[in-house]
Formats: structure tokens, sequence, C-alpha cells
């Protein structure tokens, strides 16, 4: 029998994130497994030394935004659910999908369960794009949940 021990779930806490988050928990429970809850801020570039040194609130803004998005990350397991299962929240920094790989890499995930947002309309693309990257790039398994109210256009 397949065991998974840690199960990476990446969050950008949209409605269909929510919604794959139940199975996250469902097979986390199900394996009594430790649930790595992911958020990756996309850098814009603005990184430079001149940056940073010309305008120090830049930085200010960063660490208010990082606060925040851990109290968001805290929000999103209950308590009653962390008290059955171990949750490691983790806040990371670049392009999602090369950060959720790295994560699972690091953190020796075996699982990750991650929402698509796919856009009704798009013909050739049956997953979000950072899905399909992570598919693509992953070690582990990935297992990719779509909202139920996504529409998928037909060829």
């Amino acid at each position: 029998m397949i065991k998974f021990k840690r199960i990476l779930f990446p969050t950008d806490f949209s409605p269909s994130a929510a919604h794959a988050l139940d199975f996250a928990i469902s097979l986390a429970l199900e394996h009594e497994s430790e649930l790595l809850l992911l958020h990756v801020i996309e850098d814009i570039s603005f990184n430079s030394p001149f940056t940073l040194s010309t305008f120090p609130s830049l930085v200010e803004y960063q660490d208010s935004m990082d606060a925040k998005i851990r109290e968001e990350l805290h929000k999103v397991i209950s308590d009653q659910i962390r008290r059955q299962i171990p949750v490691e929240e983790i806040l990371a920094r670049g392009k999602p999908f090369l950060e959720i790989v790295r994560v699972a890499r690091e953190k020796q995930a075996d699982l990750i369960v991650i929402p698509t947002h796919s856009h009704p309309g798009l013909k050739h693309s049956h997953l979000g794009a950072t899905a399909e990257r992570v598919v693509r790039k992953s070690l582990c398994p990935v297992l990719v949940v779509r909202h139920p109210d996504t529409q998928f256009a037909m060829p």
C-alpha cells in the first residue's frame, strides 16, 4: 500500500484552492500525514541593490505583506484539523512552479495536491499554467484538483 508521509499543498487562497484543500486534508487524515501548506509570493523584479537601498519602505512593505500572508496561511486550516494532523506553514518567494517543486524536493513530499485555474475558452490547455508546470517538473506524484464550477471548452 502506498503511504503518503508528507503532502504539499500550495495555495493562493482562491476558491479553487479552498476546494482542493478538502482533498489534501482528507488524504492527510487517511494517511496520517503531515500537511505542508505553501504560499509563494511571486517577486516582481524590484530586488536590485539600488532599488532596495533607495526605497527602504519597500522592505517594510514586504515585511508587512509577509506577516499578513502568514496570518492567512494560519487561517486556512482550522484548529480542529490541526489537532488531528501536523501542519507546517511555508512562505516562499519566486516563480510559483519552481518554488513548489523546490519545496516538495527539500521537504521530501510524497504527494503534491494542487488546484488548477484553467480558464474557459482555452482549448489548448486543460490545466492551469502553474499546475501543468508542476506536473512536468515534480519528482513526486501530483494530484491536480479542478474546481467543479470550472468549465472547459471542447474541441
